[in-house]
């Protein structure tokens, strides 16, 4: 699976800090520029204004900046009269702030960094997955039929599992005791490859199965899965499309990965207790 993070939440993370950036805006109106808004005299008149609360002021290059959406000045008032509040009843926490503060710029760099490593690898060509999935057969030449149970806790999980262990029907008990969607069919999951469960964020202990696996745990539960047969992939477009993410995704996390000891090793990043 790799160390770095799975693409998506690269994605997920840049929408995350679009939004950190405008409330940081909305909550300090950075605070080098805040102290010099009391006076209406010092604003800059040279960018346009949107909305003030007190002497907090938000510019229109500031929403632009991190493209807010349409109801953006509502917000922004609203959430600063909040601020305003916080403030007058002693609630700020300066340490806090500035922490927040500093955070939020390493996110935002970060992302400016990512942005630029995703964009300088080049998408795999269709000879080199063909050539990708032939080097892993066992994962995209090959599809199981996975049978999942879905837990609510680990405790569960442990008892589902002993009692599979045991002997105990995989699919009946799907159907008494999993949270899954797949349930009323037994957690019949379907005929899936090793790359796609890969994909799915799994790991490869459960991409190359057979049989029962152990309690796997995610964001939604703990799983057990089962492998009942395997055969030739039916659907190579299928297959192919997923082997190309999965080929893409590893050279993103080795270009991630590139960077990251680069620059640790001009640094030297440690923890220090």
């Amino acid at each position: 699976m790799g160390k770095s993070m799975p693409i998506v939440l690269w994605v997920l993370t840049g929408v995350v800090v679009g939004v950190t950036i405008f409330v940081l805006f909305s909550f300090s109106g950075a605070e080098d520029e805040s102290s010099s808004m009391a006076d209406p005299e010092s604003m800059d008149s040279s960018r346009e204004v949107l909305a003030s609360v007190g002497s907090y002021v938000l510019y229109a290059s500031d929403v632009a900046l991190v493209r807010a959406g349409d109801d953006a000045v509502d917000s922004w008032i609203q959430d600063q009269l909040f601020a305003c509040a916080a403030l007058e009843a002693g609630l700020e926490n300066p340490a806090m702030s500035r922490f927040v503060q500093e955070r939020a710029k390493q996110l935002y760099l970060r992302d400016l960094m990512v942005d630029r490593i995703i964009e300088s690898v080049e998408p795999p060509t269709q000879a080199e997955v063909q050539a990708y999935m032939l080097a892993n057969a066992e994962l995209f030449l090959l599809e199981r039929h996975y049978f999942q149970i879905i837990a609510a806790d680990s405790v569960i999980a442990d008892s589902l599992h002993v009692r599979l262990g045991w002997g105990q029907n995989f699919q009946v008990t799907a159907q008494n005791s999993s949270l899954g969607q797949k349930a009323a069919i037994g957690g019949d999951i379907g005929f899936i490859t090793g790359g796609e469960m890969l994909l799915q964020g799994l790991p490869m202990s459960i991409a190359l199965l057979d049989g029962l696996s152990e309690v796997v745990p995610s964001s939604i539960g703990w799983h057990i899965f089962k492998v009942s047969e395997t055969r030739a992939i039916t659907d190579s477009l299928r297959v192919l499309r997923s082997a190309t993410e999965a080929l893409y995704n590893s050279r993103i996390d080795a270009a991630l990965d590139s960077v990251l000891f680069a620059t640790d090793n001009r640094l030297s990043a440690e923890v220090v207790h």
